[in-house]
């Protein structure tokens, strides 16, 4: 994907096209935005644009290096996967900020995408500022975060900040036809309006078949905005069906926490449901809860026991 196909977004888009035709580019970003907006994919742009070997329009997307860069063999792009255990440990990190002084092996730049650095400690965060206040030449990092701030200031200080939104509904419509050409416009219409245009969370919701686990996040919504206690213990017992299910729904209920934390700072939403938490509920109150359901997401990871999972992450919705 080139950067004129990556959905919404149009002023990052505006930003980064002008720094990729000067050659300007900055060697530290920070692309943040909820799950599901796209900040894994901006990512793979902006490293295709740094191995890209065409003269103009970078990444062109035909040449040898954006070929690799799509396969994921290019050996110039060193991907992080903060997902997983230790890969954002300050030991790695150091061992990142020396290989970074070694020349790449085929392109004009050596791309590191760390992705995922919600849970990178200070001590990570500062071994890494030491190579982002004195960077290399060729060599451009960029970190995706849910939120900058979970980042130390002096990182944010020293790299350009983006920040992803949901498409409207409708562009996340049209792309979501091109991707599914097999399945009927007013079901993918369905999706995108449900996920309040998060591409991600579509797309999650059609491969998965998740358009009952979307139904139970506006539900369990509903009930915690309404203070409903007894309403939401029924609804949230219903997540022990099967662990991939409550996880499809936790991360719906996450994004309509978002979609609500957008609709309170006067940015148009499209779930209803994301509306009504708005107006009912504090901004300080939507980030708990927010940050509740992301702590019920690291919880389910664990292996817990579905039955107790459901009477649990009731308490946490209220609390």
């Amino acid at each position: 994907m080139m950067l004129n196909e990556f959905v919404g977004n149009d002023t990052v888009k505006y930003e980064l096209s002008k720094a990729m035709a000067s050659e300007a580019f900055p060697h530290a970003l920070i692309i943040e935005g909820a799950k599901g907006t796209g900040k894994k994919t901006l990512a793979g742009i902006i490293a295709s644009y740094c191995v890209c070997l065409s003269d103009e329009d970078k990444p062109c997307g035909r040449c040898a290096g954006c070929v690799k860069a799509l396969h994921k063999c290019h050996p110039d792009i060193f991907v992080i996967d903060g997902t997983q255990p230790g890969a954002l440990s300050i030991e790695n990190v150091r061992k990142i900020r020396s290989d970074a002084f070694i020349m790449p092996n085929e392109a004009p730049k050596k791309a590191y995408l760390i992705l995922d650095c919600d849970k990178m400690l200070a001590p990570a965060q500062n071994a890494l500022l030491k190579i982002l206040e004195e960077p290399p030449l060729n060599v451009v990092f960029v970190l995706t975060v849910s939120s900058a701030n979970i980042l130390l200031q002096t990182v944010r200080s020293r790299s350009r900040i983006y920040t992803l939104y949901p498409p409207d509904k409708e562009e996340a419509a049209a792309y979501l036809e091109k991707r599914y050409p097999e399945i009927n416009p007013g079901e993918l219409n369905n999706h995108a309006a449900l996920c309040g245009g998060n591409i991600g969370a579509a797309i999650t919701g059609i491969e998965g078949g998740g358009e009952e686990a979307a139904a139970l996040a506006e539900e369990m919504l509903h009930a915690v905005v309404k203070r409903r206690s007894y309403d939401l213990l029924l609804l949230t017992t219903r997540l022990s069906s099967s662990r991939e299910f409550a996880a499809k729904s936790i991360d719906m209920l996450l994004g309509l926490s978002g979609e609500a934390i957008r609709a309170s700072a006067g940015l148009d939403v499209t779930s209803e449901a994301a509306k009504a938490a708005s107006e009912k509920l504090t901004l300080e109150r939507l980030y708990k809860l927010a940050d509740n359901i992301e702590k019920a997401r690291e919880v389910l990871k664990s292996n817990v026991n579905l039955n107790f999972f459901g009477t649990w992450l009731c308490a946490q919705l209220l609390g």
